[in-house]
């Protein structure tokens, strides 16, 4: 079998708990404009699955020494369903610990599957409106909310993951309804962890390596103080904030 994945980043430590491997796999059925990984609506790259099982096997050491393991990421992972569980099936029967970064755009998944392979699935949220999703990252919200809530009777242990995106999650103006405050509604409907994550321009030089238009390459990125500003917000609901 052939993996589409456009990186294997080692030593990562943000995508879970401990040192992790994280797997990027190509492929994604949004399109967010403000996405830092634009090389994966381009599915050029390939790597036989020996040779991405070896380089994620490699550092077990380092898994085991601080509770880490591996993340498959994308793009999507989960619009290279096949590949994806491959990896994960492959990893658990080595006793590594596994993440899953998606999020859950896709219709009719193995969800019962994947629990059995994922000891985390980390899930973005990005926007509790229905319209915005759609027009913006060619999405449709009902599948992801209908995937979060199987996954969640399924016992799936999950770690919000909110993108703070100015201008279309959140009010940069002050002068109407917060769409952070949806989103602090929604997830606190469960009672998982959360993240929030400042927007940030460092995929824009991808942009222009592959030809494309950056759409958020006039957009500030956000500053510390704002971006705790937002987690306070979560805190004072009663949301615990997942330390990876």
């Amino acid at each position: 079998m052939n993996i589409n994945t456009f990186n294997i980043q080692h030593f990562s430590t943000g995508d879970g708990a401990g040192i992790r491997s994280t797997v990027f796999l190509g492929g994604c059925p949004l399109r967010c404009p403000w996405c830092h990984n634009p090389e994966c609506f381009e599915n050029t790259k390939t790597m036989t699955d020996e040779e991405v099982i070896a380089s994620l096997v490699h550092d077990k050491e380092f898994y085991d020494r601080s509770g880490g393991g591996i993340t498959v990421s994308g793009g999507e992972p989960l619009a290279r369903l096949d590949e994806c569980i491959f990896i994960l099936e492959k990893m658990k029967k080595r006793g590594i610990n596994t993440a899953l970064d998606t999020a859950l755009p896709i219709k009719d998944l193995p969800l019962e599957k994947l629990v059995e392979l994922t000891d985390t699935f980390l899930v973005d949220v990005k926007t509790t409106d229905a319209e915005a999703f759609k027009n913006v990252c060619r999405g449709d919200l009902d599948v992801v909310f209908e995937n979060i809530d199987k996954l969640a009777k399924l016992g799936a242990d999950i770690i919000f993951r909110i993108p703070l995106i100015p201008g279309f999650n959140v009010d940069v103006d002050g002068d109407g309804p917060d769409p952070i405050d949806g989103i602090i509604e929604f997830i606190s409907k469960y009672n998982y962890k959360f993240t929030v994550h400042g927007f940030h321009r460092l995929g824009s030089g991808k942009y222009a390596d592959l030809g494309m238009t950056y759409a958020y390459a006039d957009v500030e990125q956000m500053s510390k103080d704002k971006v705790k500003a937002i987690k306070e917000r979560f805190l004072a609901k009663g949301l615990v904030e997942a330390k990876i």
